[in-house]
């Protein structure tokens, strides 16, 4: 088997057709599997795999009650019998010559990850969103880099999502997702950007993210939005077991209060002051005099001033503050 495709089913019964047929009309023509992982959907899901799964061998169910994406897609990792594993979001879908592009190029390579593009933006608008690194390109075109060799711009820009990835299961088998952990794809890439040795980047859009849900995860508002301090931690973990947080410290930081300034503008009013209070206590080893001085973009800045304002002032302070910025209303 060349390639394992992996997809966590969860009530998305209007959209797993679509995404089904993305992945068997390939151009690949070697094989490959489907390992769809339902996670107690409610919905019709359940039928449509079914239906798919008698006309397509590819295709393997795996039933399993509602756990989460995290270990949805662990228990995905556990079956996975292919030379390389990609993971695919049930209501996402793939370009037809996905599989043949990004096999071609892995075994070229030799690549533990290949990053791709993506395609962004919500059904009926046509003027759909690239995600593209041209920095990347312009400084490693073809070659490999890891989390050693690389410039920390590189961790700034490549996206923390799985589904734009494309692994050597060799290498990504045993990189699980956090159980009962929201936002589990921050420490997942953190991983394996501290564990990889050769990652590429291929400037491609391979992968459509075309959606408008209003009962996806991260429509949240709830104290689930608190675990945006744990992955963060978790993430930092990984970067010093690879010895190199020191180096990627801004970098980090930047993309925790950049994520924490959205989380404010989501949460519920009833959990802002315990928000509030759980942002006061994070422990943020950050010198901001250094920080505002490195190379940033202007908002990252910004949402750092943020932070650091929550940090050093209190709570009815705090309210007029991010009222004033148009954090809250």
């Amino acid at each position: 088997m060349e390639i394992s495709i992996t997809i966590p089913v969860y009530n998305v019964d209007k959209y797993l057709a679509r995404c089904l047929d993305s992945i068997l009309n390939q151009t690949f023509k070697l094989d490959y599997e489907i390992i769809c992982v339902n996670d107690g959907s409610t919905d019709n899901s359940q039928k449509i795999l079914e239906e798919y799964a008698k006309k397509y061998d590819k295709i393997k169910i795996i039933n399993q009650e509602n756990l989460g994406l995290s270990e949805a897609r662990n228990t995905a990792l556990d079956h996975v019998t292919g030379k390389y594993t990609m993971f695919v979001d049930a209501d996402d879908f793939i370009a037809t010559n996905a599989l043949e592009g990004l096999y071609n190029y892995a075994e070229k390579y030799n690549a533990d990850v290949v990053v791709f593009d993506f395609l962004s933006g919500i059904p009926g608008n046509k003027n759909l969103y690239r995600q593209n690194f041209p920095m990347i390109t312009k400084k490693y075109g073809d070659n490999a880099f890891n989390i050693k060799s690389a410039e920390p711009f590189v961790y700034r820009f490549i996206p923390v999502a799985s589904w734009c990835k494309f692994y050597k299961t060799e290498f990504v088998r045993n990189i699980k997702f956090c159980k009962k952990l929201i936002y589990e794809d921050v420490p997942h890439w953190a991983e394996v950007f501290s564990k990889a040795e050769k990652i590429h980047y291929l400037p491609i859009p391979y992968y459509f993210y075309i959606r408008k849900r209003t009962d996806s995860i991260m429509q949240l508002k709830n104290k689930k939005l608190f675990d945006v301090l744990t992955v963060f931690s978790i993430a930092k973990k990984n970067l010093e077991n690879a010895s190199c947080f020191d180096k990627y410290r801004n970098i980090h930081y930047a993309h925790l209060a950049s994520n924490l300034k959205m989380r404010l503008r989501e949460i519920n009013p009833e959990f802002k002051k315990e928000f509030i209070e759980k942002i006061k206590d994070y422990e943020f080893d950050v010198d901001y005099e250094k920080f505002f001085k490195d190379d940033f973009f202007q908002f990252e800045k910004d949402d750092m001033k943020i932070i650091k304002f929550i940090r050093e002032n209190d709570y009815k302070n705090i309210e007029k503050f991010l009222i004033q910025n148009k954090v809250w209303k």
